[in-house]
């Protein structure tokens, strides 16, 4: 078997797991739209659930490694950053995350908002192999990122801080989920082109002030 036949079987499983889920999607759909036998995903990939990690490592990976690349640069330069202000520095750390993101778009511009997809997808349905698996291979970099955002957000609990993240998790991967069709609205009502780095903009910025707000009972 070839590389190609391994993209193949990736882009066929990353196309059919963010249309319609991992617990819809059939290794039969996949192998038919990738012109492959069985026996090539099991070779692979082991099984279905080999498969689900490989399609979001091939995300993850590149968007996690520069993630924490950009991160340990600006955590270096915190010291010259005296003139920001804590909204000024949360917007810095959405935009690092953001730019991050849109390496996954390099190749295809379809690619961001298959890849939000995938992670509604991984919350939304019971994959609990897939949360072990991200956790282990990636939990490093985004509790880097999360140790760093929390230092400009209100003061919070723990779970306070897991329901704020995921909020603000949720803000992004629907923009980012939605953006092709959002776009079109946009164009048909209001005759303007909106690209995905003004989206990708307009986020860090709306994420930020939205990282800021005060818990319940605050003034």
């Amino acid at each position: 078997m070839t590389s190609s036949t391994i993209d193949r079987i990736l882009d066929a499983a990353e196309a059919e797991f963010a249309a319609h889920g991992f617990v819809e999607t059939s290794l039969r759909t996949i192998t038919t739209k990738a012109n492959v036998n069985l026996a090539a995903v099991n070779y692979h990939f082991g099984s279905k659930k080999g498969l689900i990690q490989a399609v979001t490592d091939r995300f993850l990976g590149p968007l996690t490694q520069q993630l924490h690349s950009r991160l340990s640069v600006y955590e270096s330069q915190l010291k010259s950053n005296v003139n920001l202000n804590k909204q000024q520095e949360l917007q810095q750390l959405f935009t690092i995350l953001a730019n991050s993101c849109q390496l996954v778009a390099q190749k295809n511009h379809h690619s961001l908002a298959v890849f939000a997809r995938l992670i509604n997808t991984a919350y939304s349905q019971s994959q609990g192999h897939l949360r072990k698996h991200l956790t282990n291979q990636y939990g490093a970099s985004f509790l880097y990122f999360m140790k760093l955002l929390r230092q400009y957000m209100p003061s919070m609990t723990n779970e306070q801080y897991f329901w704020r993240f995921h909020y603000l998790l949720g803000t992004m991967v629907f923009a980012l989920s939605s953006s092709e069709a959002l776009v079109a609205i946009c164009e048909r009502e209001y005759a303007t082109n909106r690209n995905i780095d003004q989206i990708m903009a307009d986020l860090a910025l709306i994420m930020a002030s939205a990282a800021q707000a005060p818990m319940n009972g605050d003034q």
